[in-house]
């Protein structure tokens, strides 16, 4: 039991290594798709998913029977404006085989939003820049100790100076080339994304494939809100069951018509979940777009240094060729005989602006111009 509880913590519990639209990938669908699938178990199991219209002679017993039945060997969808039954031989191919899978199909599906994050925080610290335990620890800043803080301030940025101490023109990691090495955590954090992207289209088309729609369907899913499922055979609320008794040494067949009052929960829920997906994309992508603009575009990941600079009371100097000059008045004091630490520390590694980027969301632009500021007197120094 404890462990079950320990991986159910370690699976809950935030690790900073991410942004809201990684945890609204990894995380939150994955609650949405398990508190699905418990509502629509719970309905199968203990409500009434399925009720039949039995002949008259039959009994109690019978009737339990035959509901039990027609809910484990599937049920075959005939509409009702068609009053001829289907021959037998093609009713076992309009069998509705899916709804006693769909619990347990929302629950591989929430499994799998977990696997590109699991692969994330498997492999950031390869290169030896450990991304959870610095943000970890950038979130756990002391507010109340100013010395205690700054310490911990102070082993961060010792740890990101190390690590682009560190950096040469060789992969740190073997077997790995050397324009993917270099840039170890940054592109293994956009590739993570990137898989959120395929995962969520491969989610949408397996979904299909469940219900057996037409891959021509893939973006309406064959019906809207506003749309009959009725009709059209998906979720259909009125099926046929065929079973057979044995009565004194024969065989009677029975025919009966079934109301799968669990398929009216099942529209609405496939319905949200699809739409969600839908909305759930196209946030990802952007996220994914916006991503590789800031780690792998010099322009946006020097901005974003300097803006954490220019917070911390660092602006360029007249000496730095092409930089503008600092229009605020230095926060704290800075050194005044460096030349070229200031363009230094605008093109630090990927990686660590990857980790920065994490501090400030997670943490706070406050606690991320503060690594920055201390980051850049380190690097100041060592040129000195």
């Amino acid at each position: 039991m404890d462990q079950i509880l320990s991986l159910v913590t370690q699976y809950t519990d935030k690790r900073h290594e991410d942004d809201f639209i990684d945890r609204l990938n990894f995380q939150y669908t994955s609650y949405v798709f398990a508190l699905s699938a418990l509502i629509i178990g719970y309905n199968t199991y203990f409500g009434t998913a399925i009720s039949c219209w039995t002949p008259a002679e039959f009994k109690k017993g019978w009737v339990e029977y035959t509901r039990d039945y027609c809910l484990i060997e599937n049920t075959y969808y005939v509409p009702i404006e068609d009053p001829n039954m289907p021959p037998e031989r093609y009713r076992e191919e309009r069998e509705l085989t899916y709804y006693q899978w769909v619990q347990f199909i929302l629950v591989f599906l929430a499994f799998l939003f977990y696997l590109p994050y699991l692969y994330w925080s498997t492999v950031n610290w390869w290169s030896g820049l450990q991304v959870k335990a610095v943000v970890d620890e950038a979130c756990k800043l002391d507010k109340t100790d100013v010395q205690s803080r700054e310490k911990q301030i102070e082993k961060i940025a010792n740890h990101l100076k190390k690590y682009i101490d560190r950096q040469g023109r060789k992969s740190p990691i073997p077997f790995i080339p050397n324009a993917i090495g270099r840039n170890w955590v940054s592109f293994n954090y956009v590739l993570t994304k990137a898989l959120f992207v395929v995962n969520l289209m491969a989610q949408m088309i397996l979904i299909h494939f469940f219900l057996g729609f037409d891959i021509d369907d893939f973006l309406s899913l064959r019906v809207g809100f506003g749309s009959n499922w009725i009709a059209n055979g998906i979720f259909p609320r009125q099926t046929m069951c065929d079973f057979e008794v044995r009565k004194k040494g024969s065989i009677q067949k029975y025919s009966v018509q079934c109301v799968l009052s669990m398929n009216m929960l099942n529209e609405k829920i496939f319905l949200a979940l699809f739409y969600w997906l839908l909305a759930l994309l196209l946030l990802t992508i952007w996220n994914l777009v916006s991503s590789f603009e800031h780690f792998f575009r010099d322009s946006s990941r020097k901005a974003f240094v300097s803006r954490m600079l220019s917070a911390g009371g660092h602006g360029s100097t007249d000496d730095d060729a092409g930089s503008q000059s600092d229009e605020k008045v230095p926060l704290v004091e800075r050194p005044t005989n460096y030349t070229n630490d200031y363009n230094r520390a605008l093109s630090i590694n990927r990686d660590v602006v990857v980790v920065l980027h994490l501090i400030a969301k997670n943490a706070g632009d406050n606690v991320c111009q503060n690594v920055v500021s201390v980051l850049f007197k380190k690097l100041s120094e060592k040129s000195q």
